[in-house]
C-alpha cells in the first residue's frame, strides 16, 4: 500500500492535448521565424560578398587616370606616387593618401584626387612657381619657390628667376632652405618686375642685412627685409630719375631718405652649396 502511494505522488500529471498540441505550434512558428531570419542574412552576405567581388573585378578598376597641371613632374611619376600605375580597383583608391603622397613631390605645392566611377580617376596638380637659384658646389644650381622649397638641381636657372647669394646650404629637391635663407627669399619674391629684370643678385650680407646687385659695380642695400614697398618705390624713382652707374652703394635702409655712395662691398655671405 505505501509503495502505490509514493508512486502516485511522484506521478507528473497529464497535459492537456490542447495545450501540447499549441506548444507544438509555437515552437514550430520560432523555428520557421529563426530559418527566415537565417536565409535572409544568408542572402544579405551572399549579395555583399557579391558586390565586393564586382567591385574588385577590371571592370570597376581605375583603367583611365588623367594628370592636368604638371608641367616639371613627369605624369608616370605622378601616377605612380598616387599608386595608380597597377589600375587597383577603385573602392581602394583612397583620395585623401594619395594627395599627401602627391604633395611631398618637390614641384608640387597642392594636389586633388577625385574617383569617377566606375573606372577613372582625374588628378589636378598646382606647381610651385620659381623664384630664386642658389649656386651649389658641383657648379650647378638648386632652383628654389618663395618658400624656400627646393624644386630642382639644373646647370641653369630658369628665366625670371634671380640668384641669391645666402650663408646657408642648398640641400636634396624637397627640402627647405634654412631661415637664414628667408630675408633673400622674401625679396627675391616681392621684387617688382622692372625691379627683377635689373637685379642681379640678392645677398644676405652682415646682420642679415639685404643688399641687391644691380650689375656694374652698383649695389643697393635694403637693410632688414621690412617695408619692402617702400624701398622698392624708391630704388624705382632713384633709378629712373637720374641713371646711375656703379660703383656705388644705394642705402635704401630709410626708404624716405635713399642715399648715394662710394662702393661699399656687401660683406659676410658667401655662396653655399
Amino acid at each position: 500500500m505505501a509503495l502505490t502511494t509514493r508512486a502516485t505522488r511522484g506521478a507528473r500529471p497529464a497535459m492537456d492535448p490542447k495545450i501540447h498540441q499549441r506548444r507544438v505550434v509555437v515552437t514550430r512558428q520560432r523555428g520557421r521565424r529563426r530559418l527566415r531570419v537565417l536565409i535572409a542574412g544568408s542572402c544579405v552576405l551572399a549579395v555583399g560578398a557579391g558586390a565586393f567581388l564586382t567591385l574588385h573585378t577590371g571592370l570597376f578598376s581605375a583603367r583611365h587616370v588623367t594628370v592636368r597641371g604638371a608641367h616639371h613632374t613627369p605624369v608616370a611619376t605622378v601616377v605612380a606616387v598616387a599608386g595608380l600605375t597597377r589600375h587597383p580597383p577603385l573602392l581602394d583608391v583612397d583620395p585623401g593618401r594619395a594627395t599627401t603622397r602627391l604633395e611631398k613631390l618637390p614641384w608640387v605645392q597642392t594636389a586633388v584626387v577625385e574617383r569617377h566611377w566606375p573606372d577613372s580617376v582625374s588628378i589636378v596638380v598646382t606647381e610651385r612657381v620659381p623664384v630664386a637659384a642658389v649656386a651649389l658646389r658641383a657648379g650647378d644650381v638648386a632652383i628654389v619657390d618663395g618658400s624656400g622649397r627646393v624644386l630642382a638641381h639644373g646647370p641653369n636657372a630658369p628665366a625670371g628667376t634671380v640668384a641669391l647669394v645666402v650663408p646657408v646650404a642648398a640641400g636634396r629637391p624637397g627640402s627647405v632652405l634654412a631661415n637664414a635663407a628667408r630675408g633673400a627669399l622674401v625679396v627675391a619674391r616681392d621684387l617688382p618686375p622692372p625691379l627683377k629684370s635689373r637685379v642681379r643678385t640678392v645677398i644676405v650680407a652682415t646682420g642679415g642685412r639685404v643688399v641687391l646687385d644691380l650689375g656694374g659695380g652698383l649695389q643697393a642695400t635694403l637693410g632688414p627685409p621690412s617695408g619692402l614697398g617702400a624701398k622698392f618705390e624708391a630704388l624705382e624713382s632713384l633709378l629712373a630719375g637720374t641713371p646711375l652707374t656703379g660703383p656705388g652703394m644705394i642705402d635704401l635702409t630709410v626708404p624716405e631718405e635713399p642715399t648715394v655712395s662710394a662702393a661699399r662691398a656687401a660683406s659676410g655671405a658667401s655662396g653655399a652649396g
